[in-house]
């Protein structure tokens, strides 16, 4: 297949190019290819960027179901531009052993429309329990989500060899102020962002940050929310950031309850500033969507009682196109940030990039179509958003995977399985000194 006339946009400059793509991959990227008899496809100057490498995604499935499937939380990673994701494990049951790993790998690879990895959940014995699994990540939830973690438990993982995440949020801290908010407890959302204190996700980023440092191991931090964290993260650390801590503030928690609770919780006006200062300072390695989906009763119970989580495969990209629209950020860096770091990050060799011997993973946007956010078009079972009824500017208009046309103007042209699953990279060796 060639695709002539494109708009290529990376994370250093525009180039007006073909694509020639022979079976997955891309074989040539420049000006003028020849057709030599393959299909031709002349995109007449249209925006084409790589597919986005989204590395923190819940897919619920197994036990919960009736919240999100690796069919349908897939769909609306292809139809938002995502053309590999990394599923988290705090499951029901959790991938906390190499029999569940495989179990996971064995559902999304029947049911995922898109590419993916999977990610190991870090426990007290988990580690020993791993097996023949190859995850993109061991996630180490310091919150409690899958138990308590002691201090050498997540050294151990950073020796390993294994690349780690981290949830950075002080459990110990976390279950003190439980105690003593549910005396206090009231109809306030806000209680959620007192419950889980800038001061534990700093407690817990310093703790990360400690660790990489004593191991010489690079981490990397999820979903950073608070202005102070930055500043102990360094060359040895990457960290993520989500549309909805860049867009929202404890101001749509107060008023949308529920359906706007996240953890970390949506913070203040300087935070979000923050985030956006150092975002525009190069100094954001990645944008990840959280996508966390629940049911709708779910998350009109109580402050305390209502899950966290809000769906983002649907919304991720158009957020950040409209952005670029508004001149707040460049298509440089929704690439840089969204494709072509956490590929790298997370060792998926052959995505983020539209160069010889990629993935031809391929989005062809449209950068003027205006819309609205919608929850019934969601194609996510999680039918809310705290971004519903937002106007956008610009949308997926087509999705090549793996040089196959996959999502075209609203259809989906794959068939649940197209999906591959991308193993991890398994442990690695130390860095060399001075390196």
């Amino acid at each position: 297949m060639l695709l002539k006339d494109c708009r290529i946009v990376d994370s250093m400059g525009v180039a007006t190019a073909d694509i020639l793509v022979e079976g997955e991959t891309v074989k040539e990227v420049k000006k003028d290819i020849p057709a030599r008899g393959e299909e031709v496809l002349n995109l007449k100057g249209a925006v084409v960027i790589p597919g986005l490498v989204d590395c923190h995604v819940h897919m619920r499935d197994f036990q919960e179901k009736k919240k999100e499937t690796f069919r349908t939380g897939s769909r609306a990673a292809l139809a938002g531009g995502v053309t590999a994701f990394l599923d988290m494990p705090n499951t029901d049951p959790p991938v906390v052993d190499g029999d569940t790993f495989a179990r996971r790998v064995e559902a999304a690879s029947k049911q995922s429309f898109c590419d993916f990895g999977i990610n190991y959940g870090l426990t007290g014995e988990s580690l020993g329990r791993m097996g023949r699994a190859r995850p993109a990540a061991v996630k180490v939830y310091m919150d409690g989500s899958l138990g308590p973690v002691d201090r050498e438990t997540m050294k151990s993982a950073l020796e390993s060899g294994h690349r780690v995440a981290f949830h950075a949020e002080d459990g110990e801290m976390l279950r003190r102020n439980l105690e003593y908010l549910r005396k206090e407890e009231g109809d306030d959302f806000l209680i959620h962002g007192d419950l889980r204190e800038p001061k534990a996700e700093l407690s817990a980023v310093k703790t990360v940050c400690e660790l990489s440092l004593e191991t010489g191991r690079p981490a990397h931090v999820c979903h950073v929310s608070y202005r102070k964290s930055l500043a102990l993260l360094g060359e040895l650390q990457t960290f993520e950031v989500t549309p909805h801590h860049l867009l929202l503030t404890e101001t749509q928690l107060r008023e949308m309850k529920g359906f706007a609770k996240t953890n970390p919780p949506l913070r203040s006006p300087l935070d979000v500033q923050a985030l956006w200062g150092a975002l525009k300072a190069g100094r954001v390695p990645v944008i990840a969507s959280d996508h966390a989906p629940h049911t709708l009763s779910e998350k009109e119970a109580g402050p305390l009682e209502a899950p966290s989580g809000i769906p983002g495969l649907d919304t991720m990209l158009r957020l950040l196109l409209t952005l670029v629209s508004k001149r707040t950020l460049s298509l440089h860096d929704v690439v840089r940030m969204a494709a072509e770091n956490p590929a790298a990050i997370f060792g998926l060799k052959s995505k983020g990039r539209l160069a010889p011997g990629m993935d031809a993973d391929i989005l062809v946007l449209d950068m003027k179509e205006e819309g609205r956010i919608d929850v019934d078009e969601f194609h996510s079972k999680a039918r809310y958003s705290p971004f519903d009824g937002w106007k956008t500017v610009g949308a997926v208009r087509s999705v090549f995977l793996r040089g196959r046309l996959a999502y075209d103007d609203g259809d989906f042209l794959v068939r649940p399985g197209y999906g591959r699953f991308i193993p991890g990279q398994g442990p690695r060796a130390p860095p060399r000194p001075g390196r």
